[in-house]
């Protein structure tokens, strides 16, 4: 009789809860469930499903043209510990990450600061940056790689104008490199400039004109307001440009195929040849899981080393 009252008691209280009428603050909760459920549900889909995939496959021998699968466990991860081609790409991914990230942060935010002030024609400067973000990398790619010939590229056109002989920008090991930094640079740095205009105008002007008042220089000012104000912009973008730098692919298939003697074979170039040259998914897959890792902890001491 005691356990038949308490679970009576037991089961009123659970039909009360569901009686009870919603509230206004559960409802506002089930109406953004309700909106952000598409983006979940394609993020599930299209994302965090294929990579349970890959990490399925990095533990196979896989044959894409036989679909052939042999389980090896971490064989995969073992054989990039002695792979010197493997080793090269994230030498030269590293490389390329090094030199864009922070320039490329450094120029954003210049350019932000140039257009956040109203003079003449700053719509038209606005827009500049924005029209190489709007336009594919790939015809980016061939547009740079037609200015980098060395007959009859524009640059080299300009430098036979000061006496100089031509460069081999692409086919210079020493400058194939920094030439895929500056392809990427002209078009990812109009993006970022929005993230930094943005944080720009979301600092209110008092602070300014009391430092002003003050005689604070506009060094100081840049220096104990813009920056300080701007951390958390400043983190976004070196978390995107980041991820975005180890994902260089197409300026590096379309300008160099990893050349000349594998000074620009990046990570991602280098996964794909194992992948549909050699036909190696099961590797290829396991060196995507490792790069994965790597930029998750890039991230993630970038998060925290932000400062306070």
């Amino acid at each position: 009789m005691v356990h038949d009252t308490k679970e009576r008691g037991l089961i009123q209280r659970l039909i009360g809860k569901i009686r009870r009428p919603i509230t206004y603050h559960r409802q506002l909760q089930l109406w953004a469930l309700l909106f952000v459920l598409p983006s979940i549900t394609i993020l599930v889909i299209f994302r965090l499903g294929p990579i349970i995939m890959s990490a399925r496959l990095s533990l196979y021998d896989y044959n894409l043209l036989s679909r052939r699968e042999i389980f090896v466990g971490l064989d995969n991860y073992t054989m990039g510990l002695s792979d010197r081609a493997l080793w090269n790409a994230m030498k030269n991914t590293a490389v390329f990450v090094i030199a864009k990230v922070p320039l490329q942060a450094a120029l954003a935010l210049g350019l932000a600061m140039l257009v956040n002030r109203r003079w003449f024609g700053v719509g038209i400067v606005r827009s500049a940056p924005l029209m190489a973000v709007v336009m594919p990398m790939s015809i980016a790619a061939v547009l740079w790689q037609m200015m980098y010939h060395p007959s009859n590229g524009l640059i080299n056109s300009i430098i036979r104008t000061f006496g100089h002989a031509p460069y081999g920008f692409l086919t210079d090991r020493h400058l194939a490199m920094p030439a895929i930094v500056i392809t990427t640079l002209w078009k990812d740095v109009g993006f970022f400039m929005i993230f930094y205009l943005a944080g720009l105008q979301g600092i209110p002007s008092e602070y300014y004109d009391a430092a002003e008042v003050d005689g604070a220089s506009p060094w100081a000012m840049f220096r104990y307001i813009t920056l300080p104000l701007l951390r958390h912009t400043t983190t976004l973008v070196l978390i995107l440009s980041t991820v975005f730098a180890f994902q260089v692919f197409i300026p590096v298939h379309v300008m160099t195929q990893g050349g000349p003697s594998g000074a620009t074979d990046v990570i991602i170039y280098y996964m794909y040849k194992i992948a549909f040259s050699f036909m190696r998914m099961g590797y290829a897959n396991a060196i995507a899981i490792i790069t994965l890792v790597i930029v998750l902890a890039i991230a993630a001491f970038q998060l925290r080393a932000e400062p306070e």
